[in-house]
């Protein structure tokens, strides 16, 4: 946190941070006027510049605050989750992910934006901080934990699977599945409860298939 922004009182922290993220969502780091960005917050550019030095600092203190934001409201979302089966656990996580993906789309939109495609002005120092937030909430005992992987040590698994390939398929499948639904809130195809029943159902259609197969069982 640069000093001079750090006192400034909480709510005005986050207004500036909203006005910023808002931009830099929509027109990326390059095309962000710092312009409109000091006239919607009221302040001028000499001030903004007081905060924060430089554009450059301002977009990576920036994107670190989108990505605090998202990293925060998903552990403590997952936190409240309770369920004892694998299944339903996971397919909790995926709803919880997609209702703070809504709930703070510009955040989303701006991470994924640097994250796909690093600004060159800022390439090394963008990638460097996706490396420490990937070191620390990516990990594989990270991903474990909050997707409580130990649920399926004691499910009846079939013959010649072991938890690691199930966990890893399941995972990648459904986080693919809450990216497709992502895209359409995006592209506003569907208002976002009807996104959420579309994706519930496709989620417990995939989670049957999972436990029970594709094929008819024998007789």
């Amino acid at each position: 946190m640069y000093p001079a922004f750090a006192k400034l009182p909480e709510e005005r922290q986050e207004l500036i941070m909203t006005i910023c993220i808002e931009e830099f969502a929509k027109y990326g780091y390059t095309n962000t006027s710092t312009d409109i960005i000091t006239a919607r917050a009221g302040i001028s550019k000499g001030i903004l510049f007081h905060y924060f030095k430089s554009k450059k600092n301002l977009y990576l203190a920036v994107v670190k605050h989108a990505m605090d934001v998202l990293v925060e409201k998903t552990v403590a979302e997952t936190a409240k989750i309770g369920a004892s089966d694998f299944f339903e656990h996971i397919k909790e996580i995926v709803l919880a992910k997609q209702r703070i993906t809504m709930n703070y789309f510009n955040e989303t939109e701006l991470v994924q934006r640097v994250i796909a495609h690093p600004p060159k002005g800022v390439q090394a120092e963008v990638e460097k901080l996706i490396a420490d937030y990937q070191k620390t909430f990516s990990t594989p005992a990270m991903l474990k934990s909050i997707y409580r992987s130990e649920l399926l040590e004691s499910a009846p698994l079939r013959d010649g699977l072991n938890v690691e390939q199930v966990f890893s398929h399941v995972t990648f499948v459904l986080n693919a599945l809450s990216n497709k639904y992502l895209q359409l809130h995006k592209a506003q195809a569907h208002p976002p409860t009807v996104i959420e029943e579309k994706l519930i159902n496709e989620i417990e259609t995939f989670i049957d298939m999972i436990k029970f197969g594709v094929y008819r069982q024998p007789e």
